[in-house]
C-alpha cells in the first residue's frame, strides 16, 4: 500500500505470510485466480486471534490485505463469492471486522450500497492513528518489568472491544515494556515494539515543504532527523498504553520518555475515535 501527500510514504510486508501468521493463532490466505486467462484476480486474508469483547475473550477475524486487480473490480458477482467462501472459513468467529483507509472511496461505496450477495456492512466509526517524535527524559522508567501488567489485563484492557488477549504475538515486533510506578503502583505503562522484521514504512518521497526540510537539520530543532527518501522509518509501534485517570499531560510526558528511552526515530500509536486517550494525543 501506498500513502501519498507531502509525505509519500510506502507500506511493506517484507513476507507476508510470516507476517499475517505473526498477527494471531491462525491466518486464512485466499488467492483467487482467473481460469481462464491464469492471471491473479484478487488476493486477501483472516487473521484469527482471541480478543475481549463484552469483558471476555472471543474468536474473531481481522480481514487484511484485501485486494482486486483493476481490471476485475467492477465484477461483483466474483467478489461476492469471494467474500462468500471466505464466510464459511470464519464461521466460528464471534466477530470478523476491517479498516478501509478514509480516500478508497471505491470500496467504501460497494460496501455502503449493500448488495444482496455481499456481507452486511456495518459502519462503527475511525480508527485513529497518531505519530509521535521529540524524544525526552521526564521520568525514570522500569523497563521489563511487567509486574501488574497481568492486573491491568483484566481490570483495563479487557473493557476495550478488539484488544488481543494475548499481548505476546510475534507481530507485536521485538518489544520491551515499560512503566512508570508510584509506591510499587503503575501509573503508566507500555509496549514499544519495533516491527521492521515484519512490518515496514518506506519513505518513498518528499513534496512541497517537506522537499526543502528534508535537507535540513531539523534535529535541531527538536524534531527527528527526516529519513532519506527510498530509506526504511525506524519507527516503533506502541501497544497497551495505559495511563492512570487517562491524564493527557502524564501521557504526553510518559510517551516522550518512552521515546527517549526506546530510540526510536517515530513512535505509532492507534485507537478508536472513542478511546479516552485520543484526546491526549
Amino acid at each position: 500500500a501506498s500513502f501519498s501527500g507531502g509525505l509519500s510514504i510506502q507500506y511493506l510486508r517484507p513476507s507476508p505470510l510470516r507476517s499475517f501468521a505473526a498477527d494471531g493463532d491462525d491466518v486464512k490466505m485466499l488467492v483467487v485466480r482467473d481460469n481462464e486467462t491464469g492471471r491473479i484476480a484478487a488476493v486477501g486474508g483472516a487473521v484469527i486471534r482471541r480478543e475481549y469483547l463484552g469483558g471476555s475473550t472471543a474468536r474473531t477475524a481481522y480481514l487484511t490485505g484485501l485486494k482486486v486487480h483493476p481490471d476485475y473490480q467492477k465484477q461483483l458477482y466474483f467478489i461476492a463469492r469471494a467474500y462468500q467462501y471466505m464466510g464459511t472459513l470464519l464461521e466460528d468467529c464471534a466477530c470478523v471486522y476491517s479498516t478501509v483507509l478514509d480516500d478508497n472511496t471505491a470500496v467504501i461505496k460497494m460496501f455502503e450500497k449493500h448488495h444482496r450477495n455481499m456481507p452486511e456492512y456495518r459502519y462503527l466509526g475511525h480508527y485513529m492513528t497518531y505519530c509521535f517524535h521529540g524524544g525526552r527524559k521526564f521520568f525514570t522508567l522500569d523497563r521489563d518489568d511487567r509486574n501488574g501488567f497481568d492486573a491491568l489485563m483484566q481490570t483495563h484492557f479487557s473493557q476495550f472491544a478488539l484488544t488481543p488477549a494475548n499481548p505476546d504475538y510475534d507481530g507485536f515486533g521485538e518489544k520491551h515494556f515499560y512503566a512508570l510506578r508510584e509506591n510499587g503502583v503503575i501509573r503508566a505503562c507500555c509496549f514499544a515494539g519495533d516491527q521492521r522484521a515484519l512490518k515496514q514504512y518506506r519513505m518513498t518521497a518528499y513534496g512541497g515543504i517537506y522537499r526543502l526540510l528534508s535537507h535540513l537539520p531539523t534535529q535541531w530543532l527538536g524534531y527527528p532527523k527526516l529519513p532519506k527518501a527510498g530509506s526504511i522509518i525506524p519507527h516503533q509501534v506502541i501497544s497497551y498504553l495505559y495511563i492512570a485517570d487517562n491524564d493527557p499531560a502524564l501521557c504526553r510526558k510518559f510517551l516522550r520518555t518512552v521515546a527517549a528511552e526506546s530510540g526510536a526515530g517515530v513512535l505509532i500509536w492507534g485507537g478508536f475515535e472513542t478511546h479516552p486517550l485520543c484526546p491526549a494525543m
